[in-house]
């Protein structure tokens, strides 16, 4: 279930004083075998920081494909740029890179901009194929929310999503997050996959697309949740009876 988008919802603003910077060097780590000293365990699942065990598993996720190949890490499979995105997660300010675990294997991921002036902007929400279904999504939001509200308290979690992924934001609404805007934007591997997509996937976006000052935008949603807002147990009840069922 891949939504959102990566970078900020709007210009980051540093938060001063450091603090920011040094919490994040307490759970990050710069060594691969500190990235174990960082575990957000919930609802069934572990989140991890990114490490070469995590990388390995993640290149062997299938495929989104269009309209959701930018979240596709199919490029993991070469060892090089695996390296380089690894080094990337792991050193890349202000941002939190976090990958969702169940009996260590890798479910899912999310990154979160703990900078963003608009708030705690959640990006990169995603789920494979072959983990769909099991509310892991739910769950590893469930599972962060609470405790970034405690690391950063009086802060809303935001994110925006592309507005044709509607099965993420029936998740993203189950949560407690509510659509506060809507805007086009310009989204560039969307735009790029155009001219290559067969038309009978552009036809399934196409309500949702305009072609503006030259290029292609797309309708996208902004989602926000109130700092402190309990997670509600009916988010989680569905995802949990699936996860009993054989």
């Amino acid at each position: 279930m891949p939504a959102g988008h990566p970078g900020r919802l709007l210009p980051g603003v540093p938060i001063r004083g450091g603090l920011v910077s040094r919490l994040i060097d307490a759970f990050r780590g710069r060594r691969a075998a500190e990235s174990h000293s960082f575990a957000l365990e919930g609802n069934g699942l572990v989140l991890r920081l990114w490490d070469e065990e995590l990388v390995e598993q993640m290149a062997a996720w299938t495929l989104h494909g269009f309209p959701y190949h930018a979240f596709d890490l199919g490029y993991l499979r070469d060892p090089g740029r695996a390296r380089a995105a690894l080094d990337r997660m792991r050193q890349a300010r202000p941002h939190l890179h976090l990958v969702a675990t169940d009996r260590n294997v890798a479910v899912g991921r999310v990154s979160v901009n703990l900078e963003d002036v608009a708030g705690l902007y959640l990006w990169s929400v995603h789920v494979p194929p072959e983990h769909e279904g099991k509310g892991v999504c739910r769950r590893m939001l469930a599972t962060l929310i609470p405790w970034l509200e405690v690391q950063y308290p009086g802060r809303q979690v935001v994110l925006t999503s592309n507005a044709f992924a509607e099965r993420a934001h029936r998740a993203y609404l189950a949560l407690g997050f509510r659509q506060t805007d809507t805007r086009w934007q310009y989204d560039r591997e969307l735009a790029t996959a155009l001219d290559t997509c067969t038309p009978e996937q552009r036809e399934e976006i196409a309500p949702y697309l305009r072609f503006s000052a030259g290029r292609w935008e797309v309708r996208s949603f902004v989602f926000a949740r109130p700092a402190g807002l309990p997670i509600p147990a009916s988010a989680l009840a569905r995802s949990q009876s699936r996860r009993k069922s054989p």
